[in-house]
């Protein structure tokens, strides 16, 4: 391929990856509905009964929550990217580490009486952001993004009998993304994106007695058309387009989020330790090869002009480029994810409780040559702490602070046909601490 038709197929190729953020949220599923489940890593999450966030985990687990209670809080994530050259690019180095940001989440939930629950809680499953300089190393692994999403989700919960409790709810999920990008100089790119949609989640929980429950919950894939606006300029590509070019396209893509399955369990082994854990399935393998396509009927008028005076060589060069503009595939071959956690709350006193907790993560890449600089993901480790402050007998405040660590392989290629390695991460780390009030009418 020659290097005009390489310096587009980069930017198409970053453009694409990020739209596909904007409504895939860069393929990373945020856990942290909870800043007291951030204290342990997530074990137990939604059948502990000492938060709201069962809305989200499992709403069966709403059965715990005796009255009618509010919660709000927020979790702050700050991501470190820190990358070296390697091979031709050895020497330099990169950190696509963006500010911090926070993850807010809200719930409400009432007891109708004995039996019946409700439950509503806002959150954010889905984020992401990262940046690098315009002119970094891996340029064509993407440069800047910034995605978030918004879901409401209305719950509804029955206590069976003692033993049993069921819980389901619907989610409207709504998805954006604002990203730029360049191409090795060739160009610069911005997209601008998002989407609404709907799905469904389903739990319940089992008691065998008064001191030990299993959960297990279903959150199902959300499909997002997402639709937007991709623009890019050009100063001119050598040999083949002489002159400067800005344009902007609609854009669409069809992706989905996983589904995901939870097992949870929890046992009260002492009146002041809790002992509890989590597995969680996420089918990230839907996530295999995604076409974008980009409206270019547009462009007809202005590539007839620019074509009278090329080549047949040219001409056909540019075909080529108009091709890939249009219609591009993704090829990211991702695998589906296993978290594994274990935790443990210990009351002080009535008023402090402590907690604890360990995870493992596994991450959707299977293939190293298809990471993606704006997805450096990779296996993760969890290193969790946090509190519980009883203010009174109905307000409490929650702390939980979360080291994630990466482990394994963390290297970045040119692209997924090419095995040319141009750098590596030496650290893709996260730092989580989140606040939260509890109150009870």
């Amino acid at each position: 391929m020659s290097f005009a038709k390489k310096g587009i197929a980069a930017l198409v190729l970053t453009g694409a990856a990020l739209a596909v953020s904007s409504a895939y949220a860069a393929g990373f599923q945020l856990t942290e509905q909870s800043s007291l489940g951030l204290g342990r890593a997530y074990a137990g999450a939604g059948i502990v009964g000492d938060d709201l966030s069962a809305v989200h985990y499992n709403p069966a687990g709403m059965t715990l929550l005796e009255g009618t209670r509010v919660q709000a809080g927020f979790t702050w994530i700050a991501l470190n990217a820190d990358i070296d050259g390697a091979g031709a690019y050895a020497g330099q180095s990169e950190n696509g580490r963006l500010k911090g940001q926070a993850i807010p989440t809200g719930y409400v939930t009432h007891q109708v009486n004995d039996q019946v629950w409700l439950g509503f809680g806002m959150s954010v499953p889905y984020g992401m952001g990262t940046e690098y300089g315009n002119d970094w190393f891996g340029a064509n692994r993407g440069i800047k993004a910034k995605i978030y999403t918004f879901d409401m989700n209305p719950n509804i919960a029955w206590k069976v009998n003692d033993l049993i409790s069921l819980g389901a709810g619907l989610s409207v999920q709504y998805a954006k993304a604002d990203l730029s990008m360049n191409a090795g100089g060739l160009g610069v790119g911005e997209i601008d994106a998002d989407s609404w949609d709907w799905g469904f989640n389903l739990g319940v929980m089992i008691s065998p007695t008064d001191t030990l429950r299993f959960g297990l919950s279903y959150r199902s894939s959300i499909e997002h058309n997402a639709e937007g606006d991709f623009s890019f300029a050009t100063q001119g590509i050598p040999g083949v387009l002489p002159i400067p070019m800005s344009q902007t396209l609609s854009s669409e893509a069809t992706v989905k989020t996983p589904d995901t399955i939870m097992l949870t369990g929890t046992w009260e082994a002492t009146p002041d330790l809790r002992l509890s854990g989590l597995i969680r399935w996420a089918n990230w393998s839907n996530f295999d090869t995604l076409t974008i396509k980009n409206d270019i009927s547009g462009m007809a008028s202005v590539m007839d002009f620019l074509t009278q005076s090329m080549t047949l060589e040219q001409k056909k060069a540019m075909g080529e480029i108009m091709t890939q503009l249009g219609n591009y595939s993704i090829h990211n071959k991702w695998q589906d994810t296993w978290l594994f956690s274990v935790g443990a709350d210990y009351r002080i006193n009535d008023a402090f409780t402590v907690r604890g907790g360990i995870a493992y993560e596994t991450s959707p890449i299977d293939d190293e040559t298809t990471r993606m600089a704006v997805i450096p993901d990779t296996d993760r480790l969890w290193l969790s702490l946090g509190a519980t402050y009883h203010f009174s007998k109905d307000l409490q405040f929650d702390v939980g602070a979360t080291y994630l660590m990466g482990v394994g392989d963390m290297d970045l290629y040119k692209d997924y046909k090419n095995n040319e390695k141009i750098g590596e991460y030496q650290s893709l780390d996260a730092y989580l601490i989140g606040f939260q009030a509890q109150y009870r009418f």
